[in-house]
């Protein structure tokens, strides 16, 4: 464990101070569909989407999907179940005002989508795919479980949409998805719990191939606060910039020109996941059978044998598959994978991503493998709650610092409190690796607290 600290240790509040603070409160009324379920539903025909006000039925189940091509429009389900249908259950068009959503059921569906523009690769023209993108769309206390594939997909180039007070659980995929290019999105007040463990073909998913709660895939400057995170197949909330994957297989595969930045994710709750938050999680994982379309900084394949022996490996390395790669076994739970490659190869593809000038703050984290994953640079650790013994924070990158000369820069990590049985700080329960970061800055009490007091771990502490 090291760190370059940027200053001296100061004091930080004490524990009871940040846990005496004001909570939203997070009991199961505060999310999803706001009117009751009736015990038995009956089989009814949508009305017209047009301007105004859309009401559905309570007591009815819709079969088929629903397409928002106007604006204006508040589609009020008032407790209304849409159901049964492998493929969107709700599409907003884009280039929309004023779109509201609420008091919906939906399951066993393909999700929401808010659709988005689809520009050439240049900045003017995606300056004007957001400038026309949907504005003031609203999604608020929707019940969304069993989605076929992701439960709320952001498209690209979408600009200031908002996920609230919603339930997102039990679904195939990811449960919600910022696509590449999106920005300034606010995902408040949800529920987001036990998604990523099939493929949308129904197949278990295994080691990396699980998937997390919330992806922000080269999205940037989006609010994520007052969320909990529980039991996803992977983790929480992962940032990265895809590689332009299956660039060669998919026409509609584009390449990602920003990267996961400036974002804000405050007060949520990260709870019973391997990891809470990983940071550019694609930096150092092997992505042989991803079909990058981005240029490499590496010589692929790398050999993974100058690495083995030489550096001491964190909680979380376990899940790049460096010893064991699940990945290169998708063929198994994908029909459509490559052929997957026996035995494993000591070699990877590498290529870099991008999630810098993050802020991570007032969130809570518990019974997890490790809280936040750190691959890239600028970002910030701050005023963070950390409840039991696990690998709270890790700080490194092996082939981006050992094989590119280029260590994590700039990291912040200030005002962390954490309840450790063993007594250990939080440092101490974190894996800052030697010679993989640089001008890190670390302002952290040397001492963590042992009393745990109930129901510490709550939405709303920043």
């Amino acid at each position: 464990m090291s760190g370059n600290a940027g200053r001296p240790v100061l004091p930080v509040l004490s524990l009871l101070f940040a846990l005496s603070m004001p909570a939203a409160a997070d009991t199961p009324e505060t999310y999803g569909a706001l009117t009751p379920a009736p015990e038995h539903l009956r089989d009814c025909v949508l009305p017209d989407m047009a301007p105004g006000k859309v009401l559905l039925e309570t007591d009815c189940r819709y079969t088929n999907p629903i397409v928002i091509s106007t604006g204006n429009v508040i589609l009020d389900c008032r407790g209304g179940t849409i159901t049964g249908m492998h493929r969107r259950g709700i599409t907003i068009r884009p280039g929309l005002e004023n779109v509201t959503i609420r008091d919906c059921r939906l399951d066993d569906t393909g999700g929401i989508l808010i659709e988005g523009q689809t520009p050439t690769d240049d900045a003017p023209a995606r300056d004007e795919a957001r400038a026309t993108s949907s504005q003031g769309v609203v999604l608020d206390h929707l019940t969304i479980t069993q989605s076929y594939m992701t439960g709320v997909f952001v498209d690209h180039y979408v600009v200031g949409a908002t996920i609230r007070n919603s339930i997102v659980a039990d679904g195939h995929h990811v449960g919600i998805y910022l696509e590449h290019g999106s920005q300034k999105n606010v995902v408040s007040g949800n529920l987001i719990r036990n998604n990523g463990l099939f493929t949308n073909k129904g197949i278990r998913r295994i080691g990396p191939t699980r998937r997390e709660g919330l992806s922000v895939d080269g999205s940037a400057y989006n609010l994520i606060e007052n969320n909990i995170f529980d039991s996803n197949a992977f983790g929480g909330i992962f940032h990265y910039k895809n590689c332009w994957e299956f660039h060669t297989t998919n026409p509609e595969s584009r390449p990602r020109l920003q990267g996961s930045d400036g974002n804000v994710i405050r007060g949520n709750v990260f709870r019973n996941m391997d990891i809470g938050i990983w940071v550019a999680s694609r930096q150092a994982r092997d992505l042989v059978m991803w079909d990058c379309g981005d240029k490499s900084p590496y010589d692929n394949p790398v050999s993974l044998a100058p690495m083995m022996g030489e550096r001491p490996w964190g909680q979380s390395d376990s899940f790049l598959g460096y010893h064991f790669n699940p990945e290169l076994i998708a063929g198994f739970v994908d029909k459509n994978a490559l052929a997957p490659r026996w035995p494993f190869p000591m070699e990877l593809h590498l290529y870099e991503d991008f999630a810098e000038d993050n802020t991570y703050e007032g969130n809570c984290f518990e019974n997890l493998v490790t809280g936040i994953r750190i691959e890239d640079d600028g970002n910030t650790v701050r005023n963070n709650l950390f409840l039991g013994d696990f690998e709270y924070l890790y700080l490194g990158s092996p082939f981006r610092a050992k094989m590119l000369n280029r260590p994590i820069e700039r990291t912040v990590i200030e005002g962390n409190e954490n309840v450790s049985r063993s007594g250990r700080s939080f440092l101490q329960n974190s894996f800052l690796a030697d010679g993989e970061h640089t001008e890190t800055v670390i302002d952290q009490s040397d001492a963590g607290s042992v009393e745990l007091k109930p129901n510490a771990c709550k939405t709303g502490q920043s």
